[in-house]
């Protein structure tokens, strides 16, 4: 699954916060779900490798460049 495929399903949650990590595990960017809009052109073709909930409001997807 793309980013772009997850993050629409997501942004009906205005109180989700959503952190980015690389492969290592570094993060790349925090923002609010509602607002994915202003990332998916960058990012938005990346596979997403794992979804973790931090808490009710904060989850952490780990993305890779697609092969």
């Amino acid at each position: 699954m793309t980013l772009s495929n997850l993050l629409p399903a997501l942004a009906g949650n205005s109180v989700l916060n959503i952190t980015l990590l690389d492969k290592t595990g570094k993060s790349i960017i925090t923002f609010n779900a509602a607002g994915y809009q202003a990332i998916e052109d960058d990012l938005g073709a990346y596979v997403v490798t794992s979804i973790s909930v931090v808490s009710s409001s904060s989850v952490n997807i780990s993305i890779e460049e697609s092969a």
